[in-house]
């Protein structure tokens, strides 16, 4: 079967499960509201049973809507997305439809809609659209595997942007690549995709030619073969640049190194609100562990310390104390012990650390304090470790841009090895997440933390 066919049968097939899952979330959530004996008891109906029929006229009026949502969000455009990014997009996609369904409710007076309803309808949706659509991945990519083989790339270049290429790749079990540093003569060309099967070509800008570009797109396009262009300016991160247009002109445009305008909104109105949420869930248990530090050793429960933040401000930083009370006065005798290279002071058997704090340390729960760090303003949820003044001195200009955002409770270095990574891979994976940033990125940081706390990886 020709690849685009497959493509397309995949598409639709999407399409289809996700119209299924929609009506069945719906009708599930109408049967729990007005039928679950369990549901009824912690919320009675007061206005009586509405028929269905009413509820499932909407539904046919809903479900264009949320198609095109859909469409709207790419949920059709790549079947390669990972699970957590592919539930980070379902989420968004079906928040959006939930918040257009209840304004729409709002606006049509014809009849009365339960919010309970659409609120359990965006519940079920989320999570039979998230199953439904992993699943059919999962058994199209076997049967692609098992009829036509695994997909072949052919990557033509080198540097960073091949390196994140094939990072990424790793990550698919079902895509196969072939390396070459340089692009190959047409004839060595036209044999590497017949012997390999090569069903998509990538061009790395910086390693081929822009007339090598055009004639070897032509050269795909006659042999019904994707051929792509990765941009590699000046050996620039992915992320940093923009796709632009001057006056009809295609250019590329270099990002803002900081948020601002409203993906600062966005972003802070998302710490705020999940804040004030995680706060009111943990306030008995915080109490809890505020007296096991306080029988464990004699101090203050809180520990604060100045810290630099967005565009080199000093704040104070709250954490749990998991120290003796006076351990700043003893860094100076123990950094030259640190397991980390670079400016960054971590010991793993640091002997100021208390019996009751290595258990903090180890669960991260001695950071929660720094809620209160986020709904001063101070701090995110999601963004680069909070800098040491004394670590944050001998920064070069690379490690200075993560002053460009706030710092988070957790982010991307958090969730990939915490203590375990060197400085400099700290230093890359704050980086990334600054030229990145998307609150769908920071809901997939938020997803992979307990997972990561649990690891206990590089966690002392």
């Amino acid at each position: 079967m020709h690849r685009h066919s497959r493509k397309l049968i995949f598409s639709f097939s999407l399409i289809l499960l996700d119209i299924c899952s929609l009506i069945l979330a719906f009708q599930g959530a109408y049967w729990t509201r007005f039928n679950c004996l369990l549901f009824l008891r912690v919320f009675p109906v007061t206005k009586g049973v509405p028929d269905f029929l009413i509820y499932q006229q909407s539904l046919w009026a809903l479900l264009p809507m949320c198609l095109l949502v859909f469409f709207y969000l790419d949920f059709y455009k790549s079947g390669l997305l990972t699970a957590y990014d592919e539930f980070v997009r379902v989420v968004k996609g079906v928040i959006l439809c939930s918040l257009l369904t209840t304004a729409m409710t709002f606006a049509y007076r014809g009849a009365e809609y339960s919010r309970l309803v659409i609120g359990l309808w965006g519940l079920y949706s989320l999570s039979l659209v998230y199953l439904l659509r992993e699943l059919d991945k999962i058994m199209f990519r076997r049967l692609q595997y098992a009829t036509a083989g695994p997909q072949h790339i052919l990557v033509v270049g080198k540097g960073k942007s091949v390196d994140a290429i094939r990072d990424i790749i790793h990550r698919q079990p079902f895509v196969r690549t072939s390396f070459a540093d340089a692009l190959p003569e047409k004839a060595d060309l036209e044999r590497m995709i017949h012997q390999n099967n090569i069903s998509e070509v990538l061009l790395v800008q910086g390693a081929v030619a822009s007339q090598s570009i055009l004639s070897t797109a032509r050269f795909c396009e006659d042999r019904n073969i994707a051929c792509k262009i990765v941009p590699d300016l000046f050996e620039m991160r992915r992320g940093e640049i923009i796709v632009d247009g001057f006056y009809g002109l295609p250019t590329f445009q270099i990002k803002s190194a900081s948020l601002h305008g409203t993906d600062y909104i966005l972003k802070r109105t998302f710490d705020v609100t999940l804040s004030l949420i995680v706060l009111t869930g943990l306030f008995i248990p915080l109490l809890i562990v505020s007296l096991f530090i306080r029988i464990d050793t004699p101090g203050p429960v809180f520990f604060t310390q100045d810290r630099m933040g967005l565009r080199g401000r000093n704040f104070k930083l709250f954490k749990f104390r998991t120290m003796v009370a006076d351990a700043d006065s003893h860094i100076e005798k123990l950094k030259h012990l640190s397991d980390r290279s670079g400016p960054v002071f971590k010991m793993k058997d640091d002997p100021r650390v208390t019996r009751v704090g290595r258990w903090l340390r180890a669960s991260s729960l001695d950071e929660i304090p720094q809620i209160i760090n986020v709904l001063k303003g101070d701090m995110s949820l999601v963004g680069p470790r909070p800098q040491v003044l004394w670590e944050a001195a001998h920064y070069d200009d690379l490690a200075k841009k993560r002053l460009g955002v706030m710092p988070g409770i957790t982010g991307l270095w958090q969730v990939s090895g915490r203590a375990a990574l060197s400085y400099e891979e700290m230093i890359n994976l704050d980086i990334y997440y600054l030229e990145n940033w998307s609150l769908g990125l920071d809901l997939k940081i938020l997803l992979r933390t307990l997972p990561a706390i649990f690891a206990r990886e590089g966690a002392y």
